[in-house]
Formats: C-alpha cells, sequence, structure tokens
C-alpha cells in the first residue's frame, strides 16, 4: 500500500551502502547526463570530507574566502556561514565576487553581529544579485577576533581558498587563489 512516505514504492529495510542514488551533474544547456550516479557510501565518505569543520580565530578585517560553482543561472539574496565554536560578538560582513576576483554584491558594510555557535548565519546582500553560471568567490569579514569562523579542514580538497587583509565593510577587488589551504576558507553557500 502506496503512502505519504513510501509514495508507492517499497521501503528500504536494510541498507547495504551500494544503494544508488541520483545526482545532478548541473550541465549547462541541457547537456547529457544530466543526472549521475552515486552510491551512499560515496555520499557519505563526501560529505565527512566535506563536513570536516575548523575554528579559525580571524584576524580583524582579514577577508576569508572559497571558491563555490553555480551550475545555473540564478537570483541571490545572500551568503550563509558555518558559525564556529564561538559566536555572537564581533561583526560581520559577507561578499560575493565574479570568477575575476570583483566585488559584485555585499551584505551591510557596517556588519551584522556574529550568529550563535555552530549554527549557520545568514546576510542578505544589500540588493539581489543576477548571477550567471560560473564560479564565484564567498567572503567572510569580521572586526574582531572573538567569533570563530567555520572552515574547511580536510587536507587536499578540491576547492580554492584565500585571504586578504582590509577593513570591515570596506569592499575591494580580491586576487582569485590557485591553491587550496585548510582551515581558510569560510564553510559557506549562497541562497
Amino acid at each position: 500500500m502506496s503512502g505519504l512516505i513510501n509514495n508507492g514504492l517499497p521501503q528500504q529495510s536494510v541498507f547495504t551502502g551500494s544503494e544508488q542514488l541520483n545526482l545532478d551533474t548541473q550541465l549547462s544547456a541541457g547537456q547529457a547526463p544530466q543526472s549521475a550516479m552515486s552510491t551512499l557510501i560515496q555520499l557519505a565518505s563526501a560529505l565527512k570530507y566535506l563536513g570536516n569543520a575548523l575554528d579559525k580565530t580571524m584576524v580583524a578585517g582579514t577577508r576569508y574566502y572559497v571558491n563555490y560553482s553555480l551550475g545555473t543561472a540564478a537570483l541571490l539574496t545572500g551568503i550563509q556561514v558555518l558559525v564556529g565554536s564561538t559566536g555572537g560578538t564581533d561583526l560581520w560582513t559577507f561578499e560575493l565576487h565574479d570568477s575575476t576576483g570583483a566585488l559584485v554584491a555585499t551584505s551591510l558594510a557596517t556588519g551584522t553581529t556574529a550568529g550563535t555557535a555552530n549554527t549557520f548565519q545568514r546576510l542578505a546582500f544589500t540588493a539581489t544579485y543576477q548571477a550567471a553560471a560560473g564560479t564565484y568567490f564567498l567572503v567572510a569579514q569580521s572586526n574582531g577576533t572573538t567569533a570563530k569562523l567555520g572552515t574547511y579542514a580536510s587536507p587536499g580538497l578540491p576547492l580554492l581558498t584565500g585571504s586578504a587583509t582590509g577593513t570591515l565593510g570596506t569592499g575591494a577587488a580580491i586576487t582569485p587563489p590557485t591553491t587550496y589551504t585548510a582551515n581558510l576558507g569560510p564553510i559557506a553557500s549562497v541562497y
């Protein structure tokens, strides 16, 4: 009997790890394949690998960034970032930079108080941004050193991370990084 949970499909009673899941390949313009298969074991490994976080003690004014890929055009409202083990004290701003490092969107220049520890904090841009598909850089900046930033920690991730000195709320272009350094790139995404 079908139900709300199983949508007419039999429920899995024992997981082996070899079950296949469809994943969006984010290829543009209808290119094939639009989906690929991955096993639960592969997905669990990837989540553990990408979810390995460290606290970053931020240097006041320094901007910390990580690359982010958009598979399709999207209207972006802001950036959400993982607050580390200490939050709620410093002011933070978030920035979006294009693949050349040019600043294209930012949250309030005066900053917003860092969120609750071990949660994702959303900061809206001052205006929505219509982003084309491509590579961007998500930037987090603080005016202090107390609130911690959740950063990617696994060695050898296929990410690009960097940092640049600055002053809170004074947006400027960044030099796109070409390498990955653990405990430098914020765990962040757009929304």
